[in-house]
């Protein structure tokens, strides 16, 4: 197994308006798994590559029980993502920046494979995932800062 594969090359910092905002990394050979948790819901992240180019693959989950708004930008490119659940239906809505009418797909440079991670029985939503997209990869900001509101007030 090659040592560098286990290395973390992704650095996070977090600023949130709660104090119980946490953000934890994992690393599974050449994937980074992201955890953002975020008891209040809205806060913003910054994920650093700490080496040249971004890990290969870097899976996002966010702790959060409803997503209105979730904005992933790096150097000029923003994707912006909504998430409408109703009783028996979910709605997930992904647009480039700021072109909210462009339905992003599966073969789009900023699609971020967004999906719902259920719940138990108590809960319908326990989180969401997300990929980090290829296109903002291939750009290779030195950070990518995500955005997200829960639930608007």
């Amino acid at each position: 197994m090659n040592p560098e594969l286990s290395l973390t090359r992704l650095g996070v910092t977090g600023r949130g308006r709660s104090d119980g905002d946490r953000v934890e990394v994992e690393v599974h050979g050449d994937q980074h798994l992201v955890i953002i948790h975020s008891p209040r819901g809205i806060s913003e992240v910054t994920l650093q590559r700490l080496g040249e180019t971004w890990p290969k693959r870097v899976v996002v989950q966010m702790r959060l029980k409803g997503l209105e708004s979730l904005t992933v930008s790096g150097g000029e490119m923003a994707v912006q993502a909504a998430v409408s659940t109703g009783r028996d239906r979910a709605a997930i809505r992904q647009w480039p920046v700021p072109d909210e009418q462009v339905a992003l797909t599966a073969n789009d440079p900023l699609w971020l494979d967004l999906r719902i991670i259920p719940g138990g029985r108590a809960e319908t939503v326990r989180g969401f995932e997300w990929t980090v997209p290829w296109g903002l990869q291939q750009v290779n900001p030195c950070e990518l800062r995500v955005n997200f509101i829960d639930f608007y007030r």
